[in-house]
């Protein structure tokens, strides 16, 4: 579908991909920016969680001025990470709805034409900035690591879990893929306890997050390690990868710690 600029109504919100408008009543259009790609993924995603209740419906896909749009169900509510600024006394109820959701979702089949996130890992862990020997290290782990066939957010996290009345929906699935459900978790994993909140973050807000992402982290881990799948697999190792693949983000106040814990993996055995 082709439409002119003037159906969109005002900006709701603007990331590095994509900008976010009215739509009509009840939908908005994720408009993406000349040179990305994610509303192929984004799209695919969406398609395979229709009816699964966990995500915005994908209601159309248009193209305004070149540009990319996904137009999606407008949902109501708060994100979870604005809901724990606010309230951070429903810290352990938020964890237990963090991991249902994510159980529900690595619960779907990833469709065939979504990237393999063993590939997707490898790539980063080669873009990194890694001293050869950790390199060699987390490559040397990835490599007897299994594929999977699971829906994989790729990027999961409280910030992008809207909180209704009635509802939990997970958003902003640019980088979903096919993979192992434990490599998603591990990545979920490794933001909760390490990842540095946004630069733009109060002070407070800091404070906040750094009092209670701890508990966050422990009961979102033991409920989807409750519900996930048995045998569990490697989580650890996964874990490692996350790490390495996460430096090649360039997240300068992160490093020193990311690295630590490489340097941690790998002389632990």
């Amino acid at each position: 579908m082709t439409a002119g600029a003037e159906t969109l109504g005002p900006r709701l919100g603007a990331g590095r991909e994509a900008e976010v408008y009215e739509w009509g009543a009840g939908a908005v259009v994720k408009l993406y920016r000349p040179g990305f790609g994610g509303h192929r993924a984004e799209a695919a995603a969406l398609t395979a969680l229709a009816d699964h209740g966990v995500a915005p419906a994908l209601i159309d896909v248009v193209e305004l001025d070149g540009r990319t749009g996904l137009v999606l169900e407008r949902l109501s509510g708060v994100d979870m990470l604005t809901m724990l600024r606010r309230q951070p006394w429903r810290v352990l109820r938020l964890g237990r709805t963090l991991a249902t959701a994510q159980l529900a979702v690595h619960r779907v089949p990833a469709p065939a034409e979504l990237p393999d996130l063993r590939r997707i890992l490898a790539a980063r862990i080669e873009d990194a900035a890694l001293p050869p020997r950790l390199r060699s290290f987390a490559s040397s782990v990835l490599d007897e690591l299994p594929d999977g066939n699971r829906l994989c957010h790729g990027d999961y996290h409280p910030g992008n879990v809207l909180v209704a009345a009635d509802r939990i929906a997970v958003i902003d699935w640019t980088n979903a893929a096919r993979g192992v459900a434990e490599a998603d978790h591990a990545r979920t994993l490794l933001l909760l306890w390490w990842a540095d909140p946004d630069s733009d973050t109060p002070l407070v807000s800091r404070g906040v997050i750094a009092a209670g992402r701890s508990a966050l982290a422990r009961r979102y881990a033991r409920v989807y390690r409750r519900g996930g799948p048995q045998p569990v697999r490697p989580v650890k190792s996964w874990l490692t990868v996350q790490i390495a693949a996460r430096l090649s983000e360039g997240i300068d106040n992160e490093r020193p710690k990311l690295l630590g814990l490489l340097d941690r993996a790998l002389y632990s055995g």
